[in-house]
């Protein structure tokens, strides 16, 4: 009798694209994507700059007292934004 090894095509597609890293990248892109839901369209017309780099995020705001406030709510901001992906993707915000 022969063995068969098999496993389903979404199981075996999850495990490319880990083994690939691949994962990680997809949810990096999830959150940066998510930004504007979390925040606001407010806050998203005047983020100029996003993006992921060793699990911190990089915003650069184009205004001096949005950046303040954003400075005083990065806490919650990132579990929030770490909750729309449903893992942590981040672990620190840097604000520009």
């Amino acid at each position: 009798m022969r063995k068969t090894n098999t496993q389903k095509i979404g199981d075996a597609i999850k495990e490319m694209l880990r083994l690939n890293g691949i994962d990680e990248k997809i949810d990096e892109h999830k959150l940066v994507r998510s930004w504007e839901k979390t925040v606001g369209p407010m806050i998203s017309k005047h983020t100029t700059e996003i993006y992921i780099s060793g699990k911190k995020l990089f915003v650069k705001v184009d205004s001096s007292p949005l950046k303040q406030e954003l400075l005083y709510s990065k806490t919650k901001l990132m579990k929030d934004l770490n909750e729309q992906v449903g893992k942590v993707v981040i672990e620190e915000i840097v604000l520009k």
